[in-house]
């Protein structure tokens, strides 16, 4: 029997007592920067490198997980399927979250890579969790914090877009409901603006989740996670990565 298989662990208060730091490991190293991300191609360094509409989200380009820019730390695991599919793996205990005194927790399995500059990333994310809490989505660190944004179980039993942002203390928000355990998720940023958004059908526009002001260092770390913070386990499958050099113009 997997851990997965388990019959699910009740509901327990809102939040655990604090329990110590889980250290993930490093984010920001053994990991190769986007190809041609590091250098302003041309055309940005003549200015011509402006955001996007979000009408026109451009068709970007994949990124296979048989790249060798991406690489994975943290407890728990990953299996590879093909170049467009990866599954993480979350074990029990497994989160992120900032709030002193109350609820700590730094350690999450995660497929990540180094962008440079102004971007959009973007990718669908199926989730298999049976408890609240259980999640899978895509988190950004820079040099002052980090965000992520993932596709949620929630308390009552249903799913949605739940986000995190901590600089240093997390400040988290549900977003939209969903019908089921999946859905498209998009980061953006232009400087220190960054923004969310989601969809559940590729014909739908996307919908406005979340922005803020966030890091604005030269490099941000993303990384495709799955988190188990109750229960006793939780994968999180994605397809489909694709980014594009040019941040969304409209953020609502």
């Amino acid at each position: 029997m997997t851990d997965l298989d388990r019959p699910e662990v009740p509901d327990r208060p809102e939040r655990p007592e604090p329990r110590e730091h889980r250290d993930a490991g490093p984010y920001f190293v053994h990991a190769a920067p986007l190809d041609g991300a590091d250098e302003a191609d041309d055309d940005a360094e003549a200015g011509a490198r402006r955001p996007a509409p979000l009408s026109t989200v451009p068709a970007g380009h994949a990124l296979p997980f048989d790249d060798p820019g991406w690489s994975f730390t943290g407890p728990g695991g990953t299996a590879l399927r093909d170049a467009a599919g990866l599954e993480v793996r979350a074990e029990c205990g497994a989160d992120l979250f900032a709030m002193p005194g109350w609820y700590e927790a730094d350690g999450v399995p995660l497929f990540g890579r180094t962008l440079t500059g102004d971007h959009m990333l973007w990718t669908d994310v199926t989730v298999r969790g049976r408890t609240f809490g259980d999640a899978g989505g895509i988190v950004v660190h820079g040099d002052d914090g980090w965000f992520k944004v993932c596709v949620e179980r929630t308390r009552a039993g249903g799913w949605a877009v739940v986000t995190v942002v901590s600089r240093p203390l997390s400040d988290e928000a549900a977003g939209p409901a969903l019908a089921g355990p999946r859905a498209e998720l998009l980061v953006t940023r232009d400087g220190a603006r960054h923004a969310v958004f989601c969809r559940e059908d590729p014909d739908e526009p996307w919908r406005f989740v979340r922005t803020f002001v966030g890091d604005a260092g030269p490099r941000v770390r993303v990384g495709l996670f799955a988190q188990a913070p109750f229960s006793e386990g939780c994968a999180a499958g994605f397809t489909s990565v694709r980014w594009a050099p040019v941040a969304l113009a409209d953020r609502r």
